[in-house]
C-alpha cells in the first residue's frame, strides 16, 4: 500500500514538472509557387457578345420553344461571364466594361 502511494506521489511530481516545461511555438510556413503555365492566346481573347434580337419586329413563339430559348440565353450569359472572369483572373484588366 505504501509502495502504491509512493509511486503515485513520484509520478505526480514528474508529470507536474513536464506540464510546466515551456513549449516553443513554430508558426506555419507559407509556401507560394509561381505558375509558369499560361493558357494559349486564343483562350485569353475576350468574348464578343452576340447581337440582340431586333426590336422592330414581332414573332409568335410557342411556350415550349420560348422556355428553351430562355434557357439557352441564360446558359450563354453564364458561360460568357465565366469566361470573362477567368480571363480577368489570369490577366487582370484584359476584359471588362472599360475595354468594350
Amino acid at each position: 500500500m505504501i509502495a502504491w502511494t509512493a509511486t503515485g506521489l513520484l509520478a505526480s511530481t514528474i508529470l507536474a514538472g513536464c506540464a510546466s516545461a515551456p513549449v516553443e511555438h513554430v508558426p506555419p510556413q507559407v509556401i507560394g509557387v509561381a505558375v509558369k503555365d499560361t493558357p494559349p492566346a486564343d483562350l485569353l481573347t475576350c468574348p464578343v457578345p452576340a447581337a440582340p434580337f431586333p426590336t422592330d419586329q414581332e414573332a409568335v413563339i410557342p411556350w415550349a420553344v420560348r422556355d428553351r430559348l430562355k434557357g439557352l440565353a441564360i446558359s450563354y450569359r453564364d458561360l460568357f461571364d465565366r469566361q470573362e472572369r477567368l480571363i480577368n483572373w489570369i490577366a487582370p484588366g484584359s476584359c471588362g466594361k472599360d475595354k468594350q
